[in-house]
C-alpha cells in the first residue's frame, strides 16, 4: 500500500482532526485538556479549517489509497513558515476543556519560542500525527523532509517541541536540544509529570 504526500486542502479538516485525536489518544496532557467530547472536536475542527487559509501554515498529509481508489488522510504536519508571528495570545477554549490547564501549557510554550527564537527565521513544525495503525510506515518521515527541505531551501533554522520518547527521532533529523519542561498533573489524576523538549534545526550547509 503506497504512501503519498501532498498540501492539505479545507476538505481534509475533518480527518485532520480525527488523526490527531486518534494519535494522542494516549497522551496524559491532551487528555485532560482536551476531553473526546463534541465541543471540543468542533474547536479542533474549526481552528484546523481556518488555519487552512492562514498563509503562514503550512499543512501537509500523507494519504494512502484503498483498494476501491478512495483516498484516505493517514498523516499529517503543520509547519509555520519564518513569516509567521510568534504570539503570546491564547485562544479562547471551549465548553468541558481543561481552560486553566491548557492556557499553563500553551503559555509556557509560546513564551519559550518566543524567548528562543525571536529574531532568528526558522520553520516551526507546531503538529505532526500520525493514524497508530500507519505509525512506523515512513508517513512522519516524508513529513518531516517537507519541512525540513523549505527551511534548506530558505538557509533558515528549524524549531519544535518533541515528548522525550520522540526526541531521539528528531535527532536523527539534526536537531538539538535547547532546554526542557515538566508540568505536574498529580492534581489531575495523574502520577507522572508531564515533560516538554525544545529543539532547534540548525542552519544546514548547503551542497
Amino acid at each position: 500500500m503506497g504512501l503519498s504526500l501532498r498540501p492539505a486542502t479545507p476538505v481534509d479538516a475533518g480527518q485532520i482532526v480525527d488523526i490527531y485525536f486518534s494519535a494522542f489518544k494516549d497522551d496524559d496532557l491532551s487528555l485532560i485538556c482536551f476531553p473526546r467530547i463534541k465541543t471540543v472536536h468542533d474547536f479542533w475542527f474549526n481552528m484546523i479549517f481556518e488555519e487552512l487559509s492562514d498563509p503562514h501554515a503550512h499543512f501537509a498529509c500523507v494519504t494512502s489509497a484503498e483498494s476501491t481508489g478512495e483516498e484516505t488522510v493517514v498523516a499529517f504536519a503543520k509547519w509555520n513558515s519564518p513569516s509567521a508571528p510568534l504570539t503570546l495570545e491564547l485562544p479562547t477554549w471551549p465548553v468541558g476543556s481543561d481552560s486553566k490547564l491548557a492556557n499553563y501549557f500553551c503559555s509556557s510554550f509560546f513564551s519559550v519560542h518566543k524567548r528562543l527564537m525571536e529574531g532568528r527565521k526558522h520553520w516551526y513544525l507546531e503538529l505532526i500525527a500520525t493514524r497508530p495503525e500507519f505509525q512506523g510506515k515512513g508517513a512522519a518521515g516524508m513529513l518531516m523532509r517537507w519541512g525540513l527541505e523549505k527551511a534548506d531551501e530558505e538557509g533558515v533554522e528549524s524549531y519544535l517541541e518533541a515528548s522525550p520518547e520522540g526526541k531521539p527521532v528528531y535527532e536523527h533529523f539534526g536537531f538539538v536540544e535547547q532546554e526542557d519542561l515538566e508540568i505536574d498533573l498529580e492534581g489531575k489524576g495523574r502520577e507522572e509529570k508531564y515533560a516538554e523538549v525544545f529543539m532547534v534545526r540548525p542552519v544546514q550547509n548547503k551542497r
